[in-house]
């Protein structure tokens, strides 16, 4: 059996696909330029890393983000991110959809923190010492019966330091 000759990359992709191809490059790169600013007006620039611009389409801006807390906080600011697209996109923008795809982006722990530099999520007071726990459940202890008194003990030996 003889062997096709090898094609060029010309042939492979075709006028017409290789234009599409790289239509589609520089509207995404648009998109992404379009994001930066829109994030850069809206104080959400800690964000970006971990944000980016999937597609737009039937008026619907699809961003794909690393966690669901940054997911959240682009939801809050929906109606504000529609607005700043409307003024400069081709394509009236009506919705925004957020995608959360944890893998794709800087890791969940950097997106997290890009989350609490903007002071979105209210820090939690700190978690007791554990031995203020130990001694609480010692106190605790004092005051129940047999069998729940030598639970509570052999559960603050075990976690007393």
């Amino acid at each position: 059996m003889a062997r096709k000759r090898p094609r060029d990359i010309q042939q492979l992709f075709g006028r017409q696909r290789l234009a599409r191809f790289t239509d589609f490059t520089e509207q995404y790169q648009l998109w992404q330029q379009q994001l930066q600013h829109c994030f850069d007006a809206l104080q959400l620039s800690p964000m970006l890393a971990h944000c980016k611009v999937v597609s737009v389409r039937a008026h619907t801006l699809v961003l794909e983000v690393s966690s669901a807390a940054l997911a959240s906080r682009l939801k809050q600011q929906q109606g504000r991110i529609i607005t700043y697209f409307q003024s400069g996109s081709t394509l009236p923008i009506t919705d925004l959809e957020v995608r959360v795809r944890p893998g794709t982006h800087a890791s969940a722990q950097t997106a997290l923190q890009a989350v609490q530099k903007t002071d979105i999520i209210e820090t939690k007071p700190e978690a007791p010492k554990e031995n203020e726990a130990v001694r609480k459940l010692r106190e605790q202890a004092e005051l129940c019966e047999e069998p729940l008194r030598s639970q509570l003990l052999a559960l603050a030996d075990k976690y007393e330091l």
